[in-house]
């Protein structure tokens, strides 16, 4: 005989979370992989951290240099992501979150506080 989980068992809030994550992303037309690259961009900026190009085109166990420079550029051009000129050494281009991404971010939180507190 099957065995029901109850709704509030621990780890629900997880998969409701997911769901409006997935839902989030959906509205603001961001997939999977230019989730998880705005999130390592996103958590370097928040950390006061620099993030080149070139550092996210080495991140090779995600995906090749090519469809990672292919997934920068598409944030880019849909508003989610910045790129900043090194002031000493124009070559090297940094990364950043532009107020829309963090829009997303925080629209993310205030959901996950909400599910948190089981509304």
């Amino acid at each position: 005989m099957k065995t029901l989980i109850s709704l509030n068992a621990t780890g629900f809030e997880y998969f409701l979370f997911m769901e409006s994550k997935d839902a989030v992303h959906k509205k603001y037309d961001i997939s999977e992989r230019e989730c998880f690259i705005l999130r390592v961009i996103s958590q370097s900026y928040i950390r006061n951290q620099k993030m080149r190009v070139s550092d996210v085109l080495a991140l090779k166990d995600f995906a090749s240099p090519a469809t990672l420079h292919g997934i920068v550029k598409s944030l880019i051009k849909k508003g989610n992501l910045s790129v900043l000129l090194d002031a000493v050494d124009g070559r090297v281009k940094y990364l950043e979150p532009t107020p829309l991404t963090l829009k997303m971010y925080k629209e993310m939180t205030k959901n996950f506080m909400k599910i948190g507190r089981g509304n």
